[in-house]
């Protein structure tokens, strides 16, 4: 007992010492008001229908169900039910316009050709509007399809409607 109570002073220390040396590196000057509402109300999982069309004609493309992770302080993930040998997950942020109330997405990712190699990457720019109960959402995008080399293939358009599903 006597040896327990000598170091338990050292310990304390070695603890301190070690907490004052972990701390995290301060977050992005905007990030704290992420973590405030009404910004942080999306932060959660969701569920969306998505409907992309040319963005001259109006023409739909393609629709898909794609779901949306939001992480408080402004990342966020995004996959869909395109087959996953085509393109990755898509990385992004997120930051919120208390003056539109609307949030802001930009994320990319990567596609694939059907034989595995690279395709290049898509860019996409969404605003978003939470629904009042905060348990729906709708919303805009336009995006770029890139090549290889990050050349522009394609302008995309589209809109979204989803629900939070966790």
């Amino acid at each position: 007992m006597k040896s327990v109570m000598n170091t338990a002073p050292f310990l304390a220390v070695v603890l301190a010492v070690l907490a004052g040396a972990t701390q995290a590196a301060p977050l992005p000057e905007r990030s704290p008001l992420l973590l405030l509402p009404p910004a942080n109300r999306i932060v959660g999982v969701w569920d969306f229908q998505v409907h992309i069309f040319s963005c001259d004609t109006g023409q739909t493309l393609r629709r898909f169900r794609a779901s949306s992770v939001f992480n408080a302080g402004g990342t966020m993930l995004d996959t869909n039910n395109t087959p996953p040998t085509s393109r990755g997950p898509a990385f992004g942020v997120w930051s919120y316009d208390p003056r539109a109330r609307q949030h802001v997405t930009e994320m990319r990712l990567y596609r694939y050709h059907p034989d595995g190699g690279f395709a290049g990457v898509n860019q996409v720019r969404r605003t978003l509007t939470l629904s009042a109960d905060g348990d729906g959402m709708a919303g805009e995008f336009r995006g770029q399809i890139l090549g290889p080399n990050e050349e522009v293939l394609a302008n995309t358009c589209g809109n979204e409607v989803g629900t939070r599903s966790l």
